[in-house]
């Protein structure tokens, strides 16, 4: 699924809104960093295709993210896992190759994922991301029949409060949402 020019418009506008947000400003002196979190359970291509869509349009978009630190997060549903990924081996599509921890997971395809252990996850490792690009295989419709993979809707809200719905955008085919607009879906 590459990317649109008119998603990549959006993505890089919705990004400069994440890092800009007064709620999101950095503590200390710490260098901004950025996580692309990928399913393990889907079509690995097409989202392939899609963060290295995204990677190109952030750093020819500003010069903030030619430096930025960058970490993939691999989802499956009994194990996240992370790695430190500097965004030009992900241009170069090494975020996926020779890689133990895709392989493991690569044979995960029939298990639900769990979106309030990915929040648990990301809120304990990945706290200094000031963006979370989540980027699914589906469709926003698909992705909202699926209950937005949330076992417990309790659990959700609180993993994504107080920080994590400021940082987190969920990339769909069709269509992006922020992590405070998903938290409204869920409530309502």
């Amino acid at each position: 699924m590459a990317m649109t020019q008119l998603q990549k418009l959006e993505l890089n506008k919705r990004v400069d809104k994440i890092f800009h947000a007064p709620s999101n400003v950095p503590a200390g002196n710490h260098q901004p960093e950025i996580a692309f979190v990928t399913p393990m359970s889907g079509n690995l291509e097409l989202v392939q295709s899609s963060i290295k869509d995204a990677v190109a349009s952030l750093k020819a978009h500003d010069k903030m993210f030619q430096n930025m630190r960058s970490n993939m997060v691999y989802w499956a549903s009994d194990k996240i896992t992370s790695k430190v990924t500097p965004m030009s081996f992900i241009l170069m599509g090494k975020a996926f190759e020779n890689n133990a921890i895709v392989d493991d997971m690569v044979n995960i395809v029939d298990k639900f994922l769990n979106f309030e252990m990915l929040c648990g996850y990301l809120k304990f490792y990945h706290a200094r991301c000031r963006c979370i690009l989540v980027f699914m295989d589906c469709t926003y419709a698909q992705f909202e029949a699926m209950d937005f993979y949330i076992v417990d809707i309790e659990v959700a809200k609180q993993q994504l409060n107080p920080f994590l719905k400021y940082r987190l955008l969920v990339i769909t085919k069709d269509k992006m949402v922020t992590g405070s607009e998903l938290m409204m879906r869920i409530i309502g």
